[in-house]
């Protein structure tokens, strides 16, 4: 994808969205992600120019968010009530941040769970900060993403021998 298409569908995701999921996933860097949440296109052409080349950018069309909110020992148990009623068949990914908070930080906070007593200690050691909790979504999913590879300045992504 084009980075002026990218833009451009990324943007009227937001136009449709409160927010967007997004999965940065920098080359060479030890397996290096950050999951935040986009909530304007000011951001994404921010994101874009600070980013270096080859740099994965992925845009999540849909997420299955199950609940967000501040973590309070209510939010907890409501939570882990509804967890126990639902089976657990997928992970859970937990996003902690804004895009402000990783261009902030220099990266983001995120944890993902597999099983109830994974997801009640993150919860726990969470208390205090806003979170969303979602279905991790697969971020090799053409039909429910947007990728772009970051450009060099001649606009051509992914050069050389960076894989």
């Amino acid at each position: 994808m084009t980075k002026s298409d990218f833009i451009k569908r990324v943007t009227e995701l937001l136009k449709d969205n409160a927010k967007v999921l997004i999965l940065v996933r920098i080359p060479n860097s030890g397996n290096n992600r950050n999951y935040f949440f986009m909530e304007n296109s000011n951001e994404l052409d921010e994101l874009i120019n600070e980013s270096n080349e080859s740099d994965s950018i992925t845009a999540f069309k849909e997420i299955n968010e199950l609940n967000n909110g501040l973590v309070t020992e209510d939010f907890i148990k409501i939570v882990m009530e509804s967890q126990v009623e639902n089976s657990f068949d997928h992970e859970l990914l937990i996003v902690n941040n804004t895009y402000r908070e990783y261009q902030q930080n220099g990266g983001s906070e995120w944890n993902t769970v597999e099983n109830v007593n994974e997801l009640k200690e993150i919860l726990s050691d969470t208390i205090g900060e806003k979170i969303s909790i979602i279905l991790e979504p697969d971020f090799c999913d053409e039909q429910n993403t947007f990728h772009l590879y970051v450009p060099d300045k001649n606009g051509i992504s992914k050069p050389g021998a960076t894989y």
